[in-house]
Formats: structure tokens, C-alpha cells, sequence
């Protein structure tokens, strides 16, 4: 062996055997004994891990779908987590139990050579943090002790919802974007469906107009200048098993799981965005959750939200003016912050001063050396959900929400887009899904960049 080459093995060796401690170390803390004590097969490089409570409309036509799917050169992993809570009634777990036996007998018998699937049955979760957000937690520390056991720490581990439909190039695609061994995870593209016999045209309507707020967003996040613009969607995530591990595993939280774990999961670096295949989120309504597309379309048809509604524009200027000098915070005294927000608009002065955001930048401040690193941290400060509590607030006490048609327009003028041919809010949206899909975004080690 050359010493070229004998470099190259030692240096693989050596993050091998950091990948595999730093998962290792994961799975110790986050047993998932208690419900599952099986492995994937060492061939098995890729699982999709799907929770399911009372899903028996949906569940079965998404797995029959992902046997479907053009084979990868890898074989493939599907994990169900049929769960309920210890507050459902002995009929409902009854009823869990037997579908989970349903999905073994009917989907196990159909499976394809190079396809396992296992069911984890999780009953009597505690109420305090049932919900999706555990049942997701329980499969993907799972998977992840399974890829540890066959000392793969950079297996793909893949979240999708049980009412969620996929293209037939699911697997190849993603398998294709992590051929690249430097990426350690990715959101895959999505589309909600538009039209169809499913739903009544009251739910098309509605997701239209919801699926282009969430478009907005997310272009008024890269324009601004926000370094992770993506979107938090819990059927659209693939990570590597050892990024799961850095990010601190997914949150138990019974609502906007995703949210929080890309928000740790996004900055760790190499992370982009699979646009090269598409996965269909339903636009059933539901009362699960607080927030999300089942509430937002269970209060459309209701009257109680109005999905047409989305930030004012206004309030994405003045954070982009405020982005924009950032830097200047970091030789600037606590004593000057307040002067310098007199510079800013009222609605974001109020903000950096009500907010508390000053006295968590301070704490920043104290672990930085230098600029560059002060602007890499100031988003920690400054995260994702900061910049949801900063349009929250800024709507309460200064500016109204305003259609989401009239905001996406504006928005597109101001990054220099013609809008002449826009008339309906389903062409704005076929629009801004172009624009995701032919730009997607990828975060470097060195920052953000296109993919």
C-alpha cells in the first residue's frame, strides 16, 4: 500500500471511529429497549421512519406506494411506531395493536428483496409528551442504534408522515445526494396537492393559499439574509445517523418537533436541500396539534383562521436593514445598544428592546474573538425562532397581516422579479415552487451557498 493511500485509510479509520463514538454515545443516553430490540440488516443504508396513531386510512396506501419505488444500489428500511398514549381507552390500543399486525401480515408479505420493514408498537406513551414528536423520537433513536450496532454512523435516516405519498425515485434520489460523503443531511422538495377528487375544492383552496405563505416565508428568510432558510416540514427530513446523534436527537415536543430539531440539526453545517424528487404532504385537516397544516386547514374550513393571511412585508425590510449592520454590535458596548436602535424602524427598536435579545448577545459576545466568529454566533442569538417571535411580535403591536397573494408579489418585485403575469395565487405559487427547485440552498461548512 502507498502512503498516499495508506493516509487516506487512516484518516477514514480515525473519523470512522469519531462518527461511531459520537453515535455510540447517543444511543447509551436514548435506549429504546423497551420497545425494540431488532437490527437492520448491514445492507440496509437507508430507513424511513413513519409514526402512526389511528393512521388506518392512511398508512397502508403510503407504504404500498414505497414499494413501488425504483430500487437504490443500496437496500432500504421502512420503520412504522404504531403508538398511543396511556390517556386512550383500552379499545383505541386494542385497535393500534391489531393494525400493527395488519401491516406486518399485509405489507411485510409484498415486499420486494431489497426492502425490510419493522413495526415498533409503543403504548401508554405518557400524556405529557405524547404526540408526534415522541413517536418520531422513539423510531429515529432506534434506527440510529440499529446503524450503530452495524457500525454504519453514516446511515440515512429519513422522517415521513403516514398520509404522505412519495415519487417512485424516493430512494434513488436521496441515495444519489448523499453519494457525496461530505453531506450529512437534507430536506427532500415537497408539494401539496392542488386539486383532485379527494377533498372538496374548500381544501385545495385552502392549502393553495398556505403552501405559498410557506413559500413566502421561506424566500423572505433568504432574502433578509437569514443563513438557514428552510422550511420545517416532519415529512421532508433525511440526516446522516451520526448528524441526528450531533444535533441532540429529536425533541419530544408534542408540536413543531421539526421545527426545533433543524434548528439544531441545520447550522451543524452540510445540509441542503434533495430537489430532484418530490414527496406529496396531505391537506387533511386535524386537530392534533396546534399549529402545522392539519390546523391551519382545520380552521379554514371552519372560519376560525385565515389562511390567505401572511406577514407584511414591512416587517421582512426591517429586518433585513437590521441584518444588514449586525456586525456593528460586536465592538459596540451594552451601554450604546439603546442609541443605536434609534437608527432602525419603531417596530424593530421595540422588538430589540423588549425582546431581551440584547442581554442574550452580550452572553455570545463573551465566547467570541473575532468578527467572523461573532457573525457566525450571532445567529445563534438571532435563530429561527427568534425570527418567529420577532414577526409575532412586530404584527401584535404595529403591523397587520396582510393576503399572502399582495405579499409574494411585493416580495418578488423587490428581489427584481417580473409580476405581470400573475393573476391567481395557484401562478404564484407554481413560481415560487420553480424557483425552490431550481435553486436549491446548501449550508458548507462555510456558510450558505447554492447547491
Amino acid at each position: 500500500m502507498c502512503l498516499t493511500n495508506l493516509g487516506f485509510f487512516v484518516l477514514h479509520f480515525s473519523m470512522l471511529t469519531k462518527d461511531l463514538n459520537t453515535l455510540g454515545k447517543y444511543t447509551a443516553r436514548h435506549s429504546v429497549s423497551e420497545w425494540f430490540n431488532d437490527l437492520f440488516t448491514p445492507e440496509t443504508r437507508l430507513v424511513v421512519v413513519i409514526p402512526a396513531y389511528k393512521e388506518e386510512d392512511y398508512l397502508c396506501r403510503t407504504l404500498s406506494q414505497l414499494l413501488l419505488c425504483d430500487q437504490p444500489v443500496f437496500n432500504v428500511g421502512i420503520l412504522v411506531v404504531i403508538n398511543s398514549s396511556e390517556a386512550d381507552s383500552a379499545s383505541l390500543e386494542a385497535s393500534q395493536r391489531a393494525f400493527a399486525n395488519r401491516i406486518r401480515s399485509e405489507i411485510g408479505s409484498k415486499l420486494p428483496a431489497w426492502m425490510e420493514l419493522k413495526v415498533i408498537e409503543a403504548y401508554g406513551l405518557r400524556r405529557k409528551h405524547f404526540g408526534a414528536g415522541l413517536a418520531r423520537k422513539i423510531g429515529m433513536d432506534a434506527v440510529c442504534s440499529s446503524f450503530y450496532q452495524n457500525q454504519m454512523p453514516d446511515g440515512i435516516v429519513v422522517t415521513l408522515d403516514a398520509d404522505t405519498l412519495v415519487d417512485e425515485n424516493y430512494f434513488t434520489a436521496i441515495g444519489n445526494w448523499y453519494d457525496d460523503p461530505s453531506r450529512s443531511g437534507a430536506n427532500i422538495y415537497f408539494e401539496h396537492p392542488l386539486e383532485g377528487a379527494e377533498f372538496p375544492s374548500l381544501i385545495y383552496d385552502g392549502i393553495t393559499s398556505y403552501e405559498l405563505h410557506l413559500r413566502y416565508l421561506m424566500q423572505a428568510h433568504r432574502y433578509v439574509g437569514f443563513p438557514y432558510p428552510f422550511h420545517a416540514m416532519g415529512s421532508a427530513i433525511s440526516m446522516r445517523a451520526v448528524s441526528y446523534a450531533r444535533a441532540g436527537g429529536m425533541p419530544r415536543k408534542q408540536a413543531g418537533e421539526d421545527f426545533y430539531f433543524l434548528q439544531k440539526l441545520i447550522p451543524l453545517g452540510n445540509f441542503g436541500e434533495i430537489t430532484d424528487t418530490v414527496i406529496y404532504p396531505s391537506p387533511r385537516i386535524s386537530d392534533r396539534v396546534i399549529f402545522g397544516t392539519g390546523a391551519a386547514m382545520s380552521g379554514h374550513v371552519s372560519g376560525a383562521t385565515n389562511v390567505n393571511l401572511t406577514y407584511n412585508v414591512r416587517a421582512f425590510d426591517d429586518l433585513s436593514a437590521f441584518f444588514k449592520r449586525k456586525n456593528e454590535l460586536f465592538k459596540m458596548s451594552a451601554e450604546t445598544y439603546e442609541k443605536w436602535t434609534y437608527e432602525f424602524s419603531g417596530p424593530m427598536r421595540s422588538y430589540l428592546l423588549n425582546s431581551g435579545f440584547f442581554i442574550d448577545l452580550e452572553v455570545v459576545k463573551q465566547d467570541v474573538g473575532g468578527e467572523a466568529g461573532f457573525e457566525r454566533r450571532f445567529f445563534e442569538v438571532f435563530n429561527a425562532f427568534r425570527v418567529v417571535k420577532y414577526l409575532n411580535y412586530v404584527h401584535e403591536h404595529f403591523f397587520e397581516k396582510m393576503p399572502v397573494y399582495d405579499a409574494a408579489i411585493a416580495l418578488l418585485e423587490q428581489m427584481g422579479h417580473s409580476t405581470d403575469a400573475f393573476f391567481m395565487e395557484k401562478d404564484l405559487l407554481l413560481y415560487f415552487r420553480k424557483m425552490e427547485r431550481d435553486y436549491p440552498l446548501y449550508i458548507g461548512s462555510a456558510g450558505i451557498k447554492n447547491a
